[in-house]
């Protein structure tokens, strides 16, 4: 499948993403002055430092004290004064710079049939267009086999293509360029402030059959009708001087198979892109651009190709932003055109971070992940540094942001979200959910310490209170509430979100203890504190009661649903299980739809400017919390709510590019959306394999292949006409998998549970 424009890109939300998840670029496309905007994943600020504010820990209990008298705006003056970090933010992501393409030899009226493609069949994006009889084709890839970008030149006319190529850095944020050889260029600089990374940026020709030079900061090639340029980067993030390698990785080209080099990363992307499959529309019109369907869908109009279009489009998106060996997908994937952009492009781990993976399960990628846990390990030792300091506590802990050097102390000074010490316990559920998965017992192994490190924070930082042990200061994030004297707050004990993290974590806890064969009293410890921790309960609009009490929520309508962590990604709450809870899970999310609203273009900036002056952008459906939706939608098996909830996505939240719209663009929108789709074809949660839980109306027929469950089977399922026709499942030979079909997924309207043993080659099928 294909993103197909018949236009260059006029502004960076139009333009194409490609990246190898080390290396990345934004292509725009232009026939005469074209652009790629250049990003390296370690191109961040400042470098690490020491931000755990010092007085936290003597006004910790103080605090707590005017929060059980019901005190909460004192509590939060002084949680601001001794909590907050200082200084107030972490470092940033920033842009790399951008490689400029001028050609020469036509004029801009003279350009014909022009296109610009994204092929995610092989992760290429392709120019081209035709001038003066002449057809011009360009290919702009980023190798998964090395770390480097290639830009492939071709006409249909000897010698037509005449071309310059300069590096630059928003115009004036270089330290400067030089020549290399007779066939390139480097461009050197850093990121700024203290220990800020240090890059350096080399391009070069790689084949042509033309004339090259360089002039002052600038290759000319002419007279060609084949070319090849490289680009490569070189940066101190993990090595000192490592900026300084840049010479030997442009000498290490000079002999490279350009077209082995491109084959051989093609065949490494499609290794983990081919691995599933979705199949949802028979609609195939490459004719119609995707700006075309984009614009039909914002009218109002179903597109089930864009729809499919976009589930394959994430993965790619995953693909290319988060590799072994590399950082994890940050709010904005890999590609980024600012140096101070919004959020700072980081990681923000109260939901987004943990939404970029939650489709690396059933869509079968281990390796986009390996990125996620190693950070979690460089966490630990500034986590410990966080938790004594803040909290006097042991073990290591973070808040609701971290950055490329791993910072955990809280970022910027929002009551509703610095300080919120649940996200290590959040983001350690993944490697539960990936040994659920792909059964890596040696991941669970290498890991396992690091489960009892953030175990033993919750010991000490765990207090007694009405019965309970609960977290505080804490908060729902991002929200308020309003208490019955009228005071507003955030600031409170014990949010239901906080209980339903721990909840599943101290599981996580006890199931690795279990499989390492731990018999310290680690286990019996993790017990007590999972036993003592306040339940979700049943507030008095019949809603998942939001607080420790059932006070009204100021922002009805917020984009955050924090107390339905335990319908998704947790599970306790359950259709079959828990069914109170599962229709108060339901009335709470028509509160917050019902009280919420679309962004769309005419308020737009106005939220962007409400995000960049306060952080708040009041009852406002985002990209990501619309994904969020799909998967509860999902959970509690309605269909065509959750169809109804990427309808709306895609007609409110989705730019030209294909990009998620927060707005500005955040990508977990983008990632999100996958394991929604995953979530409404299929189900493995609690002990069982739900075949097409949540099927709307509106996808009657189609097939998907290969869907990982837990337990690590892989599942394809077809369907028509609503009802399932074939179900298949691998496995390990001679295992016993149990599935479930709903009655309304069968045309003779009984529900089936089946238990199957798989054959010899780990193999079994059903027909119906």
């Amino acid at each position: 499948m294909q993103l197909y424009y018949k236009v260059p890109a006029h502004s960076w939300n139009e333009a194409l993403p490609i990246g190898n998840g080390h290396l990345a670029g934004m292509v725009y496309g232009d026939p005469l002055d074209d652009t790629v905007e250049l990003n390296d994943e370690t191109i961040w600020y400042r470098g690490a430092v020491d931000r755990n504010n010092p007085d936290s820990v003597g006004h910790l209990q103080e605090i707590r004290r005017l929060i059980a008298l019901g005190k909460v705006k004192e509590a939060e003056s002084l949680e601001a004064l001794s909590m907050y970090a200082v200084p107030r933010d972490q470092s940033h992501y920033e842009v790399l710079g951008e490689l400029f393409i001028h050609q020469n030899g036509f004029s801009s009226d003279e350009v014909m049939r022009y296109s610009r493609r994204l092929d995610l069949n092989d992760a290429t994006a392709t120019v081209q267009f035709e001038a003066q009889d002449t057809t011009y084709t360009r290919q702009y890839i980023t190798s998964f086999n090395r770390n480097m970008m290639i830009i492939r030149f071709t006409t249909s006319n000897t010698g037509a293509l005449s071309l310059n190529f300069s590096l630059g850095r928003k115009k004036r944020f270089s330290d400067g360029i030089t020549k290399f050889q007779n066939n390139g260029i480097i461009m050197t600089g850093n990121a700024g402030g203290d220990h800020g990374v240090r890059f350096h940026v080399g391009l070069r020709v790689l084949q042509t059959d033309g004339e090259v030079s360089v002039i002052g900061e600038t290759i000319t090639v002419r007279r060609a009708t084949h070319l090849d340029i490289g680009l490569v980067t070189s940066t101190n993030y993990r090595q000192p001087g490592g900026e300084m390698l840049i010479a030997g990785a442009l000498t290490a080209l000079d002999d490279m198979a350009v077209d082995q080099e491109v084959q051989h990363s093609v065949e490494r992307y499609q290794r983990q892109y081919n691995r599933v499959g979705l199949q949802i529309t028979e609609d195939s019109d490459s004719e119609q651009t995707t700006t075309e369907r984009l614009a039909a869908v914002q009218q109002g109009h179903q597109d089930n190709y864009l729809l499919n279009l976009l589930w394959n489009y994430g993965r790619y998106l995953l693909i290319s932003a988060s590799q072994p060996g590399g950082l994890p997908a940050n709010l904005q994937g890999i590609w980024c055109d600012d140096l101070n952009p919004i959020w700072g492009s980081k990681y923000t781990i109260n939901i987004n971070t943990e939404m970029n993976y939650w489709m690396v399960g059933p869509c079968d990628l281990p390796e986009t992940e390996l990125p996620l846990f190693d950070m979690l390990e460089h966490m630990r030792q500034p986590g410990r540094v966080t938790a004594k300091t803040m909290y006097g506590a042991r073990g290591f802990t973070a808040h609701h942001h971290t950055d490329g050097f791993f910072d955990t102390a809280p970022q910027s000074h929002t009551i509703g979200a610095s300080v919120w010490p649940l996200t290590i316990p959040w983001l350690l559920t993944h490697i539960w959910e990936y040994y659920q998965y792909f059964g890596d017992l040696n991941l669970v192994k290498q890991h396992y310490a690091m489960f009892k490190e953030a175990a033993l924070f919750f010991e000490d930082y765990l207090f007694e209170h009405n019965g309970y042990l609960m977290t505080g200061p804490s908060a729902s994030p991002e929200n308020r509430y309003r208490l019955p004297d009228g005071q507003e707050a955030n600031v409170t004990f014990s949010p239901t979100i906080d209980n339903q993290i721990l909840r599943f974590f101290f599981e996580c806890c006890i199931d690795f203890a279990n499989l390492v064969h731990d018999d310290s009293d680690f286990v019996a410890k993790i017990r007590v504190m999972k036993n003592k921790l306040p339940p979700t309960k049943v507030g008095k609009h019949g809603q998942i009661q939001e607080w420790i009490a059932d006070y009204d929520e100021v922002e009805v309508g917020h984009r955050h649903i924090s107390p339905l962590f335990g319908l998704h990604p947790g599970h306790e709450i359950d259709v079959d299980k828990t069914p109170e809870l599962a229709k108060a899970a339901a009335v709470t999310i028509q509160r917050r739809l019902s009280n919420g609203h679309y962004l769309d273009a005419s308020t737009r900036d106005k939220a962007i400017s409400d995000w960049t002056s306060s952080g708040l952008s009041a009852n406002t459906r985002t990209g990501w919390s619309l994904a969020w939706l799909v998967h509860f939608y999902a959970r509690l098996r309605q269909g065509n709510n959750a169809y109804g909830e990427i309808q709306g996505l895609m007609a409110h939240s989705i730019l030209p590019n294909l990009f998620c719209d927060h707005p500005p663009f955040q990508i977990d929108g983008n990632y999100g959306v996958v394991s929604g789709i995953c979530e409404m074809l299929l189900q493995s949660q609690n002990d069982q394999i739900l075949i097409l839980p949540a099927l709307p109306k509106e996808i009657p027929n189609g097939s998907f292949t290969g869907f990982r469950v837990r337990g690590g089977q892989k599942v394809s399922v077809s369907w028509s006409n609503g009802f399932v026709r074939k179900v298949t499942i691998h496995g390990k030979p001679h295992e016993s998998v149990q599935i479930r079909i709903l009655g309304e997924r069968l045309e003779q309207g009984i529900e089936k549970n089946v238990d199957l043993t798989l054959d010899s080659k780990g193999v079994s099928e059903l027909s119906f």
